[in-house]
Protein backbone atom coordinates (compact mmCIF):
# COMPACT_ATOMS: atom_id res chain seq x y z
CA UNK A 1 0.00 0.00 0.00
CA UNK A 2 1.37 3.49 -0.83
CA UNK A 3 1.82 5.89 2.09
CA UNK A 4 0.64 8.82 0.00
CA UNK A 5 -1.00 9.14 -3.38
CA UNK A 6 -0.92 12.11 -5.72
CA UNK A 7 -3.84 12.74 -8.08
CA UNK A 8 -3.35 15.19 -10.94
CA UNK A 9 -6.19 17.72 -10.90
CA UNK A 10 -4.85 19.73 -13.83
CA UNK A 11 -1.36 20.66 -15.10
CA UNK A 12 0.62 21.98 -12.15
CA UNK A 13 -1.98 21.05 -9.53
CA UNK A 14 -2.07 17.84 -7.51
CA UNK A 15 -4.19 16.49 -4.69
CA UNK A 16 -2.10 14.49 -2.21
CA UNK A 17 -3.81 12.04 0.12
CA UNK A 18 -2.03 10.72 3.20
CA UNK A 19 -2.58 7.69 5.42
CA UNK A 20 -3.46 7.12 9.07
CA UNK A 21 -0.22 8.31 10.68
CA UNK A 22 -0.48 11.78 9.14
CA UNK A 23 -4.21 11.93 9.92
CA UNK A 24 -3.73 10.99 13.57
CA UNK A 25 -1.02 13.60 14.05
CA UNK A 26 -3.13 16.28 12.40
CA UNK A 27 -6.20 15.64 14.55
CA UNK A 28 -4.67 14.76 17.93
CA UNK A 29 -5.32 17.07 20.88
CA UNK A 30 -2.20 15.81 22.69
CA UNK A 31 0.88 15.29 20.53
CA UNK A 32 3.03 14.07 23.41
CA UNK A 33 0.53 11.41 24.40
CA UNK A 34 0.22 10.21 20.81
CA UNK A 35 3.99 10.02 20.32
CA UNK A 36 4.19 7.92 23.47
CA UNK A 37 1.40 5.57 22.42
CA UNK A 38 2.80 2.08 21.75
CA UNK A 39 0.50 1.35 18.83
CA UNK A 40 1.31 4.67 17.15
CA UNK A 41 5.05 4.27 17.75
CA UNK A 42 4.96 0.79 16.22
CA UNK A 43 3.11 2.13 13.17
CA UNK A 44 5.67 4.89 12.66
CA UNK A 45 8.61 2.54 13.19
CA UNK A 46 7.17 0.04 10.69
CA UNK A 47 6.64 2.77 8.09
CA UNK A 48 10.16 4.13 8.56
CA UNK A 49 11.64 0.63 8.34
CA UNK A 50 9.86 -0.06 5.06
CA UNK A 51 10.77 3.27 3.51
CA UNK A 52 14.43 2.97 4.53
CA UNK A 53 14.76 -0.61 3.32
CA UNK A 54 17.29 -1.05 0.52
CA UNK A 55 17.53 -3.80 -2.08
CA UNK A 56 21.17 -4.52 -1.23
CA UNK A 57 20.32 -4.95 2.44
CA UNK A 58 22.19 -1.83 3.54
CA UNK A 59 20.30 0.65 5.75
CA UNK A 60 19.35 3.83 3.96
CA UNK A 61 20.17 7.38 5.04
CA UNK A 62 17.66 8.94 7.44
CA UNK A 63 17.26 12.71 7.04
CA UNK A 64 15.28 14.66 9.62
CA UNK A 65 13.97 18.19 9.84
CA UNK A 66 14.84 19.80 13.19
CA UNK A 67 12.14 22.19 14.44
CA UNK A 68 8.74 20.60 15.11
CA UNK A 69 10.14 17.25 13.97
CA UNK A 70 13.13 16.09 16.03
CA UNK A 71 12.91 19.11 18.31
CA UNK A 72 9.30 19.87 19.19
CA UNK A 73 8.06 23.39 19.93
CA UNK A 74 5.40 24.19 22.51
CA UNK A 75 2.23 26.22 21.91
CA UNK A 76 3.88 29.64 22.14
CA UNK A 77 3.95 31.89 19.09
CA UNK A 78 7.05 33.22 17.42
CA UNK A 79 6.28 36.77 18.52
CA UNK A 80 6.09 35.64 22.17
CA UNK A 81 9.47 33.96 21.88
CA UNK A 82 10.93 37.09 20.32
CA UNK A 83 9.47 39.14 23.17
CA UNK A 84 11.17 36.88 25.71
CA UNK A 85 14.43 37.16 23.80
CA UNK A 86 14.09 40.95 23.68
CA UNK A 87 13.57 41.10 27.44
CA UNK A 88 16.75 39.09 28.00
CA UNK A 89 18.67 41.25 25.52
CA UNK A 90 17.61 44.36 27.43
CA UNK A 91 18.91 42.87 30.69
CA UNK A 92 22.24 42.10 29.06
CA UNK A 93 22.50 45.53 27.42
CA UNK A 94 21.80 47.40 30.66
CA UNK A 95 22.00 51.20 30.58
CA UNK A 96 18.24 51.44 30.92
CA UNK A 97 17.55 49.56 27.69
CA UNK A 98 13.87 48.66 27.43
CA UNK A 99 12.69 45.22 26.37
CA UNK A 100 10.50 46.72 23.64
CA UNK A 101 13.52 48.53 22.16
CA UNK A 102 15.52 45.31 22.10
CA UNK A 103 12.60 43.48 20.46
CA UNK A 104 12.39 46.13 17.73
CA UNK A 105 16.17 46.09 17.25
CA UNK A 106 16.12 42.33 16.78
CA UNK A 107 13.18 42.58 14.40
CA UNK A 108 14.95 45.20 12.28
CA UNK A 109 18.10 43.09 12.34
CA UNK A 110 16.11 40.16 11.02
CA UNK A 111 14.64 42.18 8.16
CA UNK A 112 18.08 43.52 7.24
CA UNK A 113 19.68 40.07 7.29
CA UNK A 114 17.06 38.54 5.00
CA UNK A 115 17.02 41.46 2.58
CA UNK A 116 20.72 42.34 2.39
CA UNK A 117 22.41 39.01 3.08
CA UNK A 118 24.34 37.05 0.45
CA UNK A 119 22.41 34.94 -2.06
CA UNK A 120 23.24 31.57 -3.60
CA UNK A 121 21.46 30.37 -6.76
CA UNK A 122 18.95 33.16 -6.24
CA UNK A 123 18.18 32.02 -2.68
CA UNK A 124 18.85 33.77 0.62
CA UNK A 125 18.44 33.07 4.31
CA UNK A 126 18.81 35.07 7.49
CA UNK A 127 21.78 34.70 9.81
CA UNK A 128 21.49 34.90 13.60
CA UNK A 129 24.98 36.42 13.71
CA UNK A 130 23.99 39.16 11.29
CA UNK A 131 20.69 39.69 13.11
CA UNK A 132 22.33 40.35 16.46
CA UNK A 133 25.25 42.33 15.04
CA UNK A 134 22.70 44.71 13.54
CA UNK A 135 20.59 44.71 16.72
CA UNK A 136 23.63 45.64 18.80
CA UNK A 137 24.42 48.57 16.51
CA UNK A 138 20.82 49.80 16.60
CA UNK A 139 20.95 49.75 20.41
CA UNK A 140 24.21 51.71 20.35
CA UNK A 141 26.24 48.78 21.66
CA UNK A 142 29.57 47.34 20.51
CA UNK A 143 29.43 44.49 18.01
CA UNK A 144 30.97 42.18 20.60
CA UNK A 145 27.59 42.16 22.36
CA UNK A 146 26.15 40.13 19.48
CA UNK A 147 27.56 36.88 20.86
CA UNK A 148 25.98 37.56 24.25
CA UNK A 149 22.64 38.13 22.52
CA UNK A 150 23.02 34.90 20.52
CA UNK A 151 23.71 32.89 23.66
CA UNK A 152 20.69 34.49 25.33
CA UNK A 153 18.48 33.62 22.35
CA UNK A 154 19.57 29.98 22.36
CA UNK A 155 18.87 29.80 26.11
CA UNK A 156 15.40 31.30 25.61
CA UNK A 157 14.62 28.92 22.76
CA UNK A 158 15.78 25.94 24.83
CA UNK A 159 13.04 26.61 27.36
CA UNK A 160 10.39 26.27 24.65
CA UNK A 161 11.50 23.03 22.95
CA UNK A 162 11.85 19.36 23.85
CA UNK A 163 13.02 16.24 22.00
CA UNK A 164 10.72 13.99 20.01
CA UNK A 165 11.33 10.81 22.00
CA UNK A 166 9.74 8.66 19.30
CA UNK A 167 12.29 9.79 16.73
CA UNK A 168 15.16 9.68 19.21
CA UNK A 169 14.31 6.02 19.86
CA UNK A 170 14.10 5.30 16.15
CA UNK A 171 17.47 6.94 15.47
CA UNK A 172 19.04 4.63 18.05
CA UNK A 173 17.45 1.64 16.32
CA UNK A 174 18.68 2.89 12.95
CA UNK A 175 22.20 3.38 14.31
CA UNK A 176 22.25 -0.13 15.77
CA UNK A 177 21.93 -1.60 12.27
CA UNK A 178 24.63 0.69 10.89
CA UNK A 179 22.41 3.48 9.53
CA UNK A 180 23.36 7.16 9.39
CA UNK A 181 21.19 10.15 10.28
CA UNK A 182 21.52 13.73 9.05
CA UNK A 183 19.58 16.80 10.17
CA UNK A 184 18.46 19.54 7.76
CA UNK A 185 16.91 22.83 8.87
CA UNK A 186 15.54 25.91 7.11
CA UNK A 187 16.54 28.34 9.83
CA UNK A 188 18.43 31.58 10.52
CA UNK A 189 20.41 29.74 13.19
CA UNK A 190 23.72 28.38 11.91
CA UNK A 191 24.52 24.68 12.28
CA UNK A 192 26.71 25.18 15.35
CA UNK A 193 23.94 27.19 17.04
CA UNK A 194 21.31 24.56 16.27
CA UNK A 195 23.66 21.89 17.61
CA UNK A 196 23.99 23.85 20.86
CA UNK A 197 20.22 24.18 21.13
CA UNK A 198 19.77 20.47 20.47
CA UNK A 199 22.29 19.62 23.18
CA UNK A 200 20.58 21.92 25.67
CA UNK A 201 17.29 20.16 24.90
CA UNK A 202 18.84 16.74 25.47
CA UNK A 203 19.55 15.67 21.88
CA UNK A 204 23.19 14.60 22.04
CA UNK A 205 25.53 15.08 19.06
CA UNK A 206 26.16 11.33 18.80
CA UNK A 207 22.56 10.97 17.58
CA UNK A 208 23.34 12.45 14.16
CA UNK A 209 26.18 12.29 11.64
CA UNK A 210 25.79 15.74 10.09
CA UNK A 211 23.73 18.91 10.49
CA UNK A 212 22.87 21.25 7.62
CA UNK A 213 21.31 24.71 8.03
CA UNK A 214 20.13 27.09 5.34
CA UNK A 215 21.79 29.88 7.35
CA UNK A 216 25.08 28.37 6.16
CA UNK A 217 24.14 27.08 2.70
CA UNK A 218 21.68 29.91 1.83
CA UNK A 219 19.83 27.38 -0.34
CA UNK A 220 17.00 25.70 1.55
CA UNK A 221 14.60 22.79 1.73
CA UNK A 222 11.81 25.08 0.54
CA UNK A 223 13.79 25.85 -2.63
CA UNK A 224 15.01 22.26 -2.90
CA UNK A 225 18.61 23.41 -3.25
CA UNK A 226 19.91 22.15 0.07
CA UNK A 227 19.33 18.47 -0.69
CA UNK A 228 22.16 18.43 -3.22
CA UNK A 229 24.54 19.65 -0.50
CA UNK A 230 24.03 16.56 1.67
CA UNK A 231 27.23 14.66 0.93
CA UNK A 232 26.15 11.66 3.01
CA UNK A 233 23.42 10.96 0.45
CA UNK A 234 25.92 10.28 -2.34
CA UNK A 235 26.74 6.77 -1.14
CA UNK A 236 23.29 5.90 0.22
CA UNK A 237 21.22 3.33 -1.61
CA UNK A 238 18.07 4.93 -0.19
CA UNK A 239 17.38 8.33 1.39
CA UNK A 240 14.28 9.12 3.45
CA UNK A 241 13.53 12.65 4.66
CA UNK A 242 11.03 13.26 7.47
CA UNK A 243 9.56 16.60 8.53
CA UNK A 244 6.48 18.72 9.17
CA UNK A 245 6.42 21.04 6.13
CA UNK A 246 4.44 19.88 3.10
CA UNK A 247 6.63 21.85 0.70
CA UNK A 248 10.09 21.72 2.27
CA UNK A 249 9.92 18.30 3.90
CA UNK A 250 7.74 16.34 1.50
CA UNK A 251 7.29 17.76 -1.99
CA UNK A 252 10.81 19.14 -2.52
CA UNK A 253 12.79 16.10 -1.35
CA UNK A 254 10.58 13.89 -3.52
CA UNK A 255 11.32 16.14 -6.50
CA UNK A 256 15.01 15.60 -5.76
CA UNK A 257 14.56 11.83 -5.88
CA UNK A 258 14.43 11.11 -2.16
CA UNK A 259 11.63 9.37 -0.34
CA UNK A 260 9.73 11.57 2.11
CA UNK A 261 7.38 11.21 5.06
CA UNK A 262 5.28 14.00 6.52
CA UNK A 263 4.81 14.35 10.29
CA UNK A 264 2.50 17.38 10.47
CA UNK A 265 2.02 19.67 13.45
CA UNK A 266 -1.41 19.00 15.01
CA UNK A 267 -4.18 21.44 14.10
CA UNK A 268 -4.92 22.01 17.80
CA UNK A 269 -1.33 23.10 18.43
CA UNK A 270 -1.35 25.41 15.42
CA UNK A 271 -4.58 26.96 16.71
CA UNK A 272 -2.97 27.49 20.13
CA UNK A 273 -0.05 29.28 18.50
CA UNK A 274 -2.36 31.46 16.42
CA UNK A 275 -4.30 32.49 19.53
CA UNK A 276 -1.09 33.31 21.35
CA UNK A 277 0.15 35.26 18.34
CA UNK A 278 -3.03 37.36 18.29
CA UNK A 279 -2.79 38.03 22.03
CA UNK A 280 0.84 39.14 21.76
CA UNK A 281 0.18 41.36 18.75
CA UNK A 282 -2.73 43.01 20.58
CA UNK A 283 -0.59 43.58 23.68
CA UNK A 284 2.21 45.18 21.65
CA UNK A 285 -0.29 47.58 20.11
CA UNK A 286 -2.04 48.42 23.37
CA UNK A 287 1.14 49.00 25.37
CA UNK A 288 3.52 50.39 22.76
CA UNK A 289 1.46 51.27 19.67
CA UNK A 290 3.67 48.83 17.78
CA UNK A 291 2.01 46.91 14.95
CA UNK A 292 3.91 43.78 13.87
CA UNK A 293 0.91 42.01 12.35
CA UNK A 294 1.97 40.38 9.10
CA UNK A 295 5.68 40.81 9.86
CA UNK A 296 6.19 37.93 12.32
CA UNK A 297 4.70 34.51 11.66
CA UNK A 298 2.16 32.98 14.02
Amino acid sequence: MPFSQATVLCPGRHLIRFDAIEAELTTTKDRQALLGNRRFRRSVFDRLDRMLGAEDGKPGLLSLDVFDTLLLRDGSSEVRRFGEIGARMAQIAGRGTQAIDALVARHLGTKASYRAGPRVDGCGEGSLREIHQTAARILGLPGTMAQDFIEAEIACEARRVFPNTLLVSYIRKHQARGGKTVLISDMYMHADQIAELLARAGVRPDLYDALYSSADTKVSKASGGIFGRVTEAADASQVLHVGDSLRGDFLKPREFGWQAMLLPVPDALLDERRRDHAACIAELWQKHRLNLEGEIAA
